[in-house]
């Protein structure tokens, strides 16, 4: 059984005078407040307790006792403490959304603001995010998203984020020179075999024109082994989309695949635990002939089919791996005007419980409301962020882009 360190008893915060001469002599048994942890306090329920606070807490907690960090520092725990997060919250009514944005200033930087804000409140303040290494930042590219760690992409290199935590390490160097011209696409995930995260990264040379060669060059980072290494290539399709989007254990990307009559749109998913690679079924989408993209809801797989400038279907995979599980959610009406120009390109982020659906269209974030087919923009600290670049949901999570040894 896992060994815990015994927490120590924080002082009690309305006691600030100073103890009676006979409060001392029996301080060694007297019964301590209800607010404190008593040391005797079984391990099981302190882990308990523990696993129930928010993050913020937890942080806080940790400047109690070297006993206390510890314990909050202890792999086991923060396993259990985001396993528990993401059970009590399947709404993902917690989680937030990271913003890399422009400000009135004309300067770039990370800011937060709450998911579940964004989608009630008509003006939400952000908290701009602590990255150390920001003076690598020139346009950054957020590349993946997962338990709390975010991978971002800046000068040709690669970064691991936990913004909660306000820490990020710097990937080591893949080791090699590229020549000519390529396409690469990126994804973070989660290996819960090797109880590892891992940073996949495709690269596909391109031949000439619009031609890419018929096989792609793939590694993959361990978060545990601080590396990078080859593995199988892809052979699938050419994948195009910058990001791959993890679901259960695998990272999925939309890709072309070339035929004799032309180029098929397919989505190819690599199983991080295998390390394989496989074609996703799709359903039949019907309704002609659509540019299709990829994209994450609430933790499902989803394709946004554009039909021209008419209308946009989107569809979600409930269960993922399964074809019938398929399921078209509903049909957004085309924006056109000032600011929608690239209403074409629109990322979903999010189905809300009132079915509002949040998307990143150019650089804001709109909301569609299927019923009253109506939008709105969300006010983020009163327009003083005017372009939002790019943008992730995120947990607040205690994981660490740097592995911290057991006990």
């Amino acid at each position: 059984m896992q060994k815990w360190n015994r927490l120590e008893s924080p002082p009690h915060p309305h006691e600030t005078h100073a103890p009676s001469p006979q409060s001392s002599k029996r301080s060694k048994k007297a019964e301590p407040s209800p607010l404190f942890v008593k040391p005797n306090f079984p391990q099981e329920i302190i882990l308990e307790i523990f696993s129930n606070l928010p993050v913020g807490s937890l942080l806080r907690f940790r400047c109690l006792s070297k006993s206390c960090k510890s314990f909050i520092a202890d792999p086991f725990f923060i396993k259990k403490h985001l396993v528990k997060t993401q059970n009590d919250d399947p709404k993902f009514t917690k989680e937030r959304v990271l913003l890399y944005a422009c400000d009135s200033r004309n300067s770039n930087s990370y800011r937060s603001c709450s998911l579940n804000a964004v989608c009630k409140d008509p003006f939400i303040d952000s908290i701009e995010v602590a990255y150390p290494s920001k003076e690598f930042h020139s346009f950054d590219r957020i590349l993946g998203s997962c338990n709390g760690l975010i991978c971002i992409h800046s000068r040709d290199t690669h970064f691991l984020f936990n913004p909660t935590l306000g820490i990020d390490k710097r990937l080591p160097d893949l080791g090699f020179k590229r020549r000519g011209l390529f396409r690469t696409v990126y994804g973070l995930g989660y290996d819960a075999s090797l109880d590892d995260y891992k940073v996949v990264r495709v690269f596909t040379p391109q031949i000439n024109g619009f031609e890419y060669a018929s096989k792609s060059i793939v590694r993959v980072y361990s978060w545990r082994t601080n590396s990078w290494r080859r593995i199988q290539d892809l052979a699938l399709g050419a994948p195009f989309d910058e990001t791959g989007k993890y679901v259960d254990g695998s990272l999925n990307w939309s890709a072309f695949r070339r035929q004799e009559t032309g180029f098929s749109w397919i989505i190819v998913s690599l199983d991080l635990a295998k390390e394989t690679f496989k074609e996703v079924l799709q359903p039949c989408y019907g309704n002609g002939v659509s540019d299709k993209s990829l994209g994450l809801l609430n933790g499902c797989l989803c394709v946004f089919c554009n039909y021209g400038e008419l209308y946009i279907d989107v569809w979600v995979m409930r269960e993922y791996g399964k074809i019938e599980s398929w399921t078209k959610l509903f049909t957004i009406p085309y924006l056109s005007g000032p600011g929608f120009e690239l209403f074409s390109t629109s990322k979903p982020l999010y189905v809300s419980g009132s079915d509002e659906i949040l998307l990143h269209i150019g650089v804001k974030l709109i909301l569609y409301n299927p019923k009253e087919n109506t939008f709105r923009v969300p006010v983020i600290d009163e327009d003083h962020i005017f372009y939002m670049f790019q943008s992730a949901i995120y947990v607040e999570s205690l994981v660490s882009p740097f592995v911290i040894n057991h006990h």
